[in-house]
């Protein structure tokens, strides 16, 4: 039997944690799991998880480190042929190891899901799901794809040998997914591994969040490319808003869902892809600085 090692990254705690691991205490189906939470040190709650959830792993950060370095932590301690990372935030759907399983039978060695929305009931959240995950949503892809997900996807550990330890802990998953196309490693989007998001956004909140994730991405991404190149993507970062505001209206008249919620969160994207050309610029211009310990 296939040994899978879930590896949660836990930035918020309790409650969402408590939520996330019943859940992957339910789930159906034939297979052995082992569960590691890797927590920052606000979210740390080593008494409580200890007590409610005996069998799981928990390993506590010292300080706060970037999401790629806490996922590098738990994958350090993982047994399992097979790695599934996610979130605290991420509740699996009760087949979600199962057909994660079913799915790395078929060959694959990257599989990756769908993220639905679990903050429904303000327009903000709705703007923060579309603004992350519109690729994502249902419907996706059933067959090979780019990339997927880094809080809906799993490897067989074994391809990580082959990775270089700097992108493997330094940065985001688009980076890994491309070293590993480089090397011919496919990637399968399979549209029943699903996890449903729960995390609430405050307009603040996420508009200094989108600038983080940006800088960072924008910083990991100047040291990998031509100096040319960097000062190019710079000089054009002030064309993303409308380009990433249309690439998500795209998806979402595409596969025709949310297409009121999309409308009704347009003030909202707007601004929140401002934030985001802004930090892109800030990346190519200064670097990442401390922006990747700041995403949650």
């Amino acid at each position: 039997m296939t040994k899978i090692s879930v590896i949660i990254v836990s930035l918020l705690g309790r409650p969402v944690i408590d939520e996330c691991l019943r859940a992957l205490e339910d789930q159906k189906g034939d297979f052995d799991a082992e569960i590691i939470v890797v927590a920052c040190p606000a979210a740390a709650a080593r008494e409580h998880i200890s007590k409610t959830f005996p069998e799981i792993k928990l390993i506590q950060s010292a300080k706060r480190l970037g999401i790629p370095q806490l996922r590098a932590l738990g994958m350090a301690e993982a047994s399992g042929e097979i790695i599934a990372l996610t979130e605290d935030c991420c509740i699996p759907h009760e087949n979600w190891l199962e057909e994660i399983s079913k799915a790395h039978r078929s060959g694959y060695d990257v599989v990756g899901g769908a993220i639905e929305n679990g903050g429904t009931d303000r327009i903000v959240n709705w703007a923060a799901y579309l603004c992350e995950y519109s690729q994502a949503m249902l419907p996706i892809p059933n067959g090979e794809v780019d990339g997927v997900a880094g809080n809906n996807a799993s490897y067989k550990r074994e391809i990580f040998d082959k990775i270089d330890e700097s992108i493997k802990t330094d940065h985001w998953e688009y980076f890994i997914h491309q070293e590993m196309r480089k090397q011919g490693v496919k990637i399968l989007s399979v549209p029943e591994i699903i996890v449903v998001k729960k995390k609430e956004f405050t307009f603040l909140y996420f508009l200094t969040q989108k600038f983080h994730f940006s800088r960072s991405f924008a910083g990991m991404r100047s040291r990998l490319i031509p100096t040319s190149r960097r000062i190019l993507s710079a000089l054009i970062s002030p064309a993303l808003p409308l380009l990433m505001t249309w690439r998500i209206g795209r998806q979402v008249f595409t596969k025709k869902r949310y297409i009121k919620e999309f409308v009704l969160s347009l003030p909202f994207l707007s601004i929140f892809m401002l934030s985001y050309a802004m930090g892109e610029f800030t990346g190519y211009v200064f670097g990442a600085g401390k922006s990747l310990e700041k995403v949650e």
